[in-house]
Parts: structure tokens; C-alpha cells; sequence
């Protein structure tokens, strides 16, 4: 699934083409859209929604795309395959999921502005979501604010929903919880972005086995974990997602210095840690 990272080069795409757009027609298909809305009166909420309106800023919280419009915010979230293109101008990234152009099947929602440029939201396995909110601002809708702070404050970030995720914060939550350090890194509401591939890269580079109570970690180790998820999730945007340079242990057999990488299941997902050097 993409990350903070992947979501992030998706964001950086849509700003540079698509702000500003007002919107002339729309149109989607599927079962994944819209179901935040009542079913009664949905049709009709939707095209008032779209009707007239005009993206004014594309921003991110987590692995969320946010848009806010004229009438109010429109999120998606591109769940695994998920992407965002312009026609002709196809959004492609060294994401595995996206390193080739999106075919018109997988187009299943679109916008088109006044001068017929066609913005197409592409998830072959119809899992992706579009979601509006008419009449919120992004610092109104709940599914985002009860997420937590951003792993990195980028130019990026939606300004209503700024949040530092500092060392001093990631310890006041992290002292109360029991869970595996592996699953507490994961929960959205403690902090946003953070998927699997980068957690157990987080947990490698830091030294922490990632079956750890979250609680026990000293405080040099939970600095450590910090400092590491946001030197490897800066590294992989600097990188332009090249996962051969960032990843050292996420499915992989060895890491680096030919330590044997074993493949666990910590709350129901593969974890890749090498017993050596995490404890």
C-alpha cells in the first residue's frame, strides 16, 4: 500500500497541474465512492457537490490525498493500487503499483475542467476511495482529524491539520501502550503515514525487534525509532523512491552485512527483522 512517501509524490503531481481547476463535469462508477454519504439523497448531494465547484488546494494528511474545494473538502485514499492521473500527462512513479501508465479501464471516477482536461482517479481493484464532505473544511472532517501528527511536516502538509510529531509526543503515547512496538507503529492515530515497508525498516535501522512492547523502550531507543522512521521516509522522497538505496531488510533474505532477515507475523503482517541486530 502506498506510504507517506508514495502519497506524498502523488500530491507534489496534482499541485503542479490540477490547482486552481473548476470543475465542468464529473462522473464515476463503482461500489468504494461516496459511501460516507446517507444512501438517501446521496445522488443528489453529489452533483450539488461537484456542480460548479473549483479545486482550490491539494494538500496530504498521511497516506490521504486531500483536496479542498470551493464547496468543501474531497479526500481519497488510493488504498493499494490506487492513483490519481492527468489524461495524456499519465502519473507514473517507481512505486510498484505505478511504474506503468494506468489503463482506462481502471479509471473509475474523473473530473474535467472547462477545457476538457480529464482527471482520472485509476484503482483496478475498485478498493480506492473518494469521499466529499460538503460544506468542511479539512480541519472538520473527523476521518482526519483523529488521525495522528504527520511522520514529516512538508510543504505538502494541509495547514489545518499541521501537527509536529515530535519525540516528546511519540513517548507520552508510546509509555501507555502495551502493543508490539511493530502494531503501535502502525495505528493511524498515533501517527499518520507510516506503513508496513517503512516500520520494519524503522525498527532494523533503530535496533528493535519489532515484538516489543511499545511501553518498554527506553528513551534512547524510542529517539532511535524517531529519528530513524523519519531519516528512511525522507530518504525514500529524496531518493525518488528508490527502494534498492532505502530498503535494507524489507523483503529481503540478508540485510547488508549478510545477517539472515526472518520473516514473522506481528499483528496479522509480514515483519521483516533480522534477530541479530534487534533485540
Amino acid at each position: 500500500m502506498p506510504e507517506f512517501a508514495e502519497v506524498n509524490i502523488q500530491v507534489r503531481y496534482l499541485r503542479e497541474r490540477c490547482t486552481g481547476w473548476p470543475i465542468a463535469s464529473f462522473g464515476y462508477e463503482g461500489w468504494s465512492h461516496f459511501q460516507n454519504l446517507p444512501e438517501e439523497g446521496r445522488d443528489e448531494q453529489i452533483k450539488d457537490f461537484f456542480q460548479d465547484n473549483v479545486l482550490e488546494s491539494i494538500t496530504q494528511k498521511g497516506k490521504h490525498v486531500v483536496m479542498r474545494t470551493s464547496k468543501g473538502t474531497m479526500l481519497s485514499h488510493l488504498m493499494f493500487k490506487g492513483r490519481w492521473s492527468v489524461a495524456g500527462d499519465d502519473f507514473i512513479s517507481n512505486y510498484k503499483q505505478h511504474k506503468k501508465p494506468p489503463t482506462e479501464k481502471s479509471n473509475n471516477f474523473w473530473l474535467v475542467n472547462p477545457d476538457g482536461k480529464r482527471l482520472n482517479f485509476h484503482e483496478p481493484e475498485y478498493k480506492g476511495k473518494i469521499t466529499i464532505f460538503p460544506g468542511l473544511h479539512p480541519g472538520q472532517v473527523e476521518a482526519l482529524t483523529k488521525l495522528g501528527p504527520d511522520i514529516l511536516t512538508l510543504p505538502e502538509t494541509d495547514p489545518d491539520l499541521a501537527q509536529e510529531w515530535t519525540t516528546d509526543a511519540f513517548a507520552k503515547v508510546l509509555k501507555r501502550s502495551k502493543q508490539a512496538i511493530k502494531v503501535f507503529l502502525l495505528d493511524q492515530k498515533r501517527q499518520a503515514g507510516l506503513g508496513n515497508m517503512y516500520v520494519c525498516e524503522a525498527l532494523y535501522a533503530s535496533g528493535i525487534a519489532p515484538q516489543r512492547p511499545a511501553q518498554s523502550l527506553s528513551e534512547d531507543e524510542l529517539t532511535r525509532l524517531h529519528d530513524a522512521a523519519q531519516r528512511i521516509v525522507k530518504a525514500s522522497l529524496d531518493s525518488n523512491l528508490d527502494y534498492d538505496q532505502v530498503l535494507k531488510v524489507y523483503r529481503k533474505d540478508t540485510d547488508p552485512d549478510g545477517n539472515p532477515v526472518e520473516n514473522a507475523d506481528v499483528g496479522g503482517r509480514d515483519t521483516f527483522w533480522v534477530p541479530n541486530k534487534q533485540s
